[in-house]
């Protein structure tokens, strides 16, 4: 499966943003992503310099100002420069590049904003939103042309754009809450860290200041020396999103993502070591999961 021609020339682009802001303008970004109708005009508390919409499309371009080119660049590199980010980008999930994907990812991060809204103690919250805008990811994504493996791996930056932060919030963090963390995202902690870091300069806006930025790379140079310290990839993956479809008849969706997950945790915790060991555990792990309606257990 391939992404939608004219999104995919959008997402390749070092000015991605600049390219989705023009598809915006034409009315056909709702088109292709009509989730993201509901955050235009969406006002924001009070840190939030952006509606939701804006904000999402202000996130791709700091993304862009992150790996594009120029000073944000140069110093985000030089601040991680004991990992190769550019290598590490260009990896390929089912033919699109983490770039792209990681700058779709952006571009939806916020997507349940405007549906889990609600006031609390006179003020306005957005719980869950992360779980809540990976699930409809889930859903929309496959009819963009993404296969299992590229959905997963969006949606699950989405469910933890918020995770880093909460990862450190237990001063200092343990192995295990670090392991954990890096399994959730089944590796892939550098995206989810840009992802973070976007989302950071994109809700201040123009008051975003290069102390901020600085602070922020240092944060991530952290947590992502943290997370390979303790997770040793032991193995590749016993299955992947295309196994549990042909095996299980599932469709791309939540409920493929739920059970991949936890099929992947179960490998990295000794509990599964052979393909027909996880593909048992995964009819088990379907049918709790259907029984809750589509929940992961845990």
């Amino acid at each position: 499966m391939t992404l939608a021609p004219e999104l995919a020339e959008a997402l390749a682009r070092a000015d991605g943003a600049v390219a989705l802001r023009d598809l915006d303008r034409e009315g056909r970004l709702s088109t292709l992503i009509p989730e993201l109708e509901a955050g235009r005009g969406f006002v924001q508390p009070e840190l939030h310099f952006y509606d939701v919409l804006d904000h999402n499309l202000a996130a791709v371009a700091a993304f862009d100002a992150v790996v594009a080119g120029g000073a944000d660049t140069a110093e985000f590199h030089e601040g991680l420069a004991w990992i190769d980010i550019d290598d590490s980008l260009e990896r390929e999930i089912e033919g699109e590049s983490l770039r792209s994907l990681t700058r779709l990812a952006c571009l939806v991060h916020d997507v349940a904003k405007p549906t889990t809204a609600v006031y609390l103690e006179g003020r306005l919250r957005f719980p869950r939103h992360g779980p809540r805008g990976s699930d409809l990811l889930r859903e929309r994504l496959p009819v963009l042309g993404l296969g299992p493996d590229a959905t997963d791996f969006v949606a699950r930056l989405v469910r933890y754009h918020l995770r880093p932060r909460e990862l450190v919030r237990p001063w200092p963090p343990t192995d295990h809450a670090v392991r954990r963390f890096a399994t959730d995202l089944n590796g892939h902690v550098l995206p989810l860290l840009l992802v973070n870091l976007c989302d950071g300069m994109a809700t201040r806006g123009p008051t975003y200041t290069r102390e901020n930025f600085r602070r922020h790379c240092g944060f991530a140079s952290f947590v992502l020396a943290r997370a390979i310290s303790v997770f040793d990839e032991p193995e590749s993956p016993l299955l992947n999103g295309e196994d549990l479809m042909a095996e299980l008849g599932l469709e791309s969706g939540r409920t493929l993502g739920a059970v991949l997950t936890s099929v992947r945790r179960a490998q990295l915790d000794g509990a599964v070591s052979d393909r027909e060991s996880a593909l048992a555990l995964a009819r088990n792990i379907l049918a709790d999961v259907t029984a809750r309606g589509g929940q992961a257990p845990g």
